[in-house]
């Protein structure tokens, strides 16, 4: 899928390959050398190639998961992932995260990426939940699941300790692909 950018040059959306962990790696660790709105901090994560390449197959081969990329030309500049439940009781609920470069923020990548998950989720019989957790403070992204439907659906209050000793509440959001 293509789609402009505000940046004036096209974005291609399309499922994760094999041949992307690389790159979806280096994304990842740079997002999270940001310390920002992910409860992971960069000394913490430890994963290599080698677990993206078997996460990307693990989505590949579930009918209820999703793994996408986004490009503009040949960089790699955000991806999300919907991780179908496992269990028969939670097959119908997918399980949204997103990161998006910095560089590449407010240009129409995220916006382009959550669109194409609703989307494919709507198309899904298997789902008709999706839900997110995103930090209170995270206004920009709470805007933009807003923007595609998704309500708050609770909080977990001060769920985090940030580095400067701050406490955030973790927001859970929900659509449902009916649009209820």
């Amino acid at each position: 899928m293509q789609s402009p950018t505000t940046i004036g040059k096209s974005l291609d959306i399309r499922p994760a390959r094999t041949t992307d962990a690389a790159a979806i790696l280096r994304l990842h660790r740079a997002v999270l050398q940001e310390r920002r709105y992910f409860i992971t901090e960069p000394e913490e994560f430890r994963e290599t190639v080698d677990d993206k390449v078997r996460m990307i197959r693990e989505f590949e081969r579930s009918a209820n998961s999703l793994f996408l990329i986004a490009r503009i030309g040949s960089t790699l500049v955000g991806f999300l992932t919907v991780r179908g439940g496992a269990l028969n009781r939670m097959r119908h609920t997918g399980k949204l995260e997103i990161m998006v470069a910095q560089d590449a923020r407010g240009k129409g990548v995220g916006r382009s990426l959550v669109e194409a998950a609703v989307r494919w989720a709507i198309a899904h019989d298997d789902i008709r939940k999706l839900g997110l957790a995103v930090f209170a403070d995270n206004t920009r992204a709470i805007d933009l699941y807003r923007a595609y439907g998704f309500r708050e659906e609770g909080r977990r209050a001060q769920e985090y300790r940030l580095e400067d000793g701050r406490y955030v509440d973790d927001v859970l959001m929900y659509r449902f692909t009916d649009g209820e």
